[in-house]
């Protein structure tokens, strides 16, 4: 047995909690897998998993050895690292998961940057709003922004951005100004699914005091971008991001319906697996989205 990748194996099991989705990750058979743990917990006369047809739970024994793998592991990799980085470029695939809006506009410019940069790192991005499940999706790392929730992964801050209430000129001219929040239950809204509560907008006022309205309207989608175009077609008032609109609000396409107030504020962060060491490669995506990011303005 290749003990090396027998660990490699088992701490996959370990970290997805599945036979099934270690299979799939690593690229082996499931029966394969099977043979591995089998085989280490025979070597070491003790079960470090227990499992039935529906799920697997870890036995003590197995966080202990999952803990001494990992750090195994992460001293092989790091030595591999430090001998190619004075011997080879930085190579490989980086598995990247970013949000659709906010990746189309801000992150695909950076990562082309990043490719001229480190021609030999292969770059495989996936474009979801939805939470990532760092041990399941073998991402290496995600962009997310808002409430993050869970605490298997490591979040390094990025950059923020504010939401602005706003609807088209052809809007305001048929329908009228806000004169206050309370305005917005009289109006058309269009909505955004994946906020946590899509028909409930918060802002602050002039004195600091948080307000929310109940908001209604005819257009419900999972997408920012679709819901500026539909506000710039006039069909209603939107609550979303500066990063998509700010450039509608200075052409004058969108105006900023209620000034007075601040929206909420969204901090983007990268994250990644909660591991002691990480790669080269992607220590160099971290840093070099950290430092692009750092002052951006939208």
């Amino acid at each position: 047995m290749d003990k090396l990748q027998a660990m490699k194996v088992f701490c996959r099991v370990y970290e997805a909690e599945s036979f099934k989705l270690a299979s799939d990750s690593l690229g082996i058979s499931r029966p394969m897998v099977t043979r591995y743990i089998n085989s280490i917990e025979e070597e070491l006369g003790t079960k470090l998993l227990q499992r039935n047809t529906r799920n697997i739970s870890i036995t003590h024994a197995g966080r202990k050895y999952y803990q001494h793998c990992i750090a195994i592991l992460d001293a092989i990799e790091e030595a591999e690292n430090e001998i190619g980085d004075l011997t080879q470029k930085p190579k490989g695939l980086l598995k990247i998961s970013v949000p659709m809006d906010f990746g189309l506009s801000h992150i695909v410019p950076l990562l082309d940057n990043f490719s001229r940069l480190y021609p030999q790192i292969e770059l495989d991005v996936d474009f979801s709003d939805k939470r990532v499940d760092m041990t399941e999706s073998g991402v290496d790392i995600a962009i997310r922004g808002g409430d993050l929730g869970g605490d298997q992964f490591v979040a390094r801050p990025l950059c923020y951005s504010k939401g602005f209430v706003c609807a088209s000129p052809d809007y305001i001219l048929k329908y009228g100004e806000l004169d206050h929040i309370e305005d917005l239950k009289n109006h058309s809204c269009l909505l955004y699914s994946n906020a946590l509560v899509p028909k409930r907008w918060s802002l602050t006022d002039e004195n600091g005091v948080s307000q929310t309205v109940s908001v209604s309207g005819a257009f419900t989608a999972n997408n920012g971008g679709a819901l500026t175009r539909f506000a710039l077609a006039g069909l209603g008032i939107i609550y979303q991001p500066d990063f998509l609109i700010a450039k509608y609000i200075e052409s004058g396409e969108l105006v900023n319906l209620l000034p007075n107030y601040k929206g909420y504020e969204i901090s983007f962060y990268a994250i990644y697996p909660q591991r002691k060491l990480m790669s080269r490669k992607t220590r160099l995506l971290l840093d070099f989205l950290q430092e692009e990011l750092a002052n951006t303005k939208f």
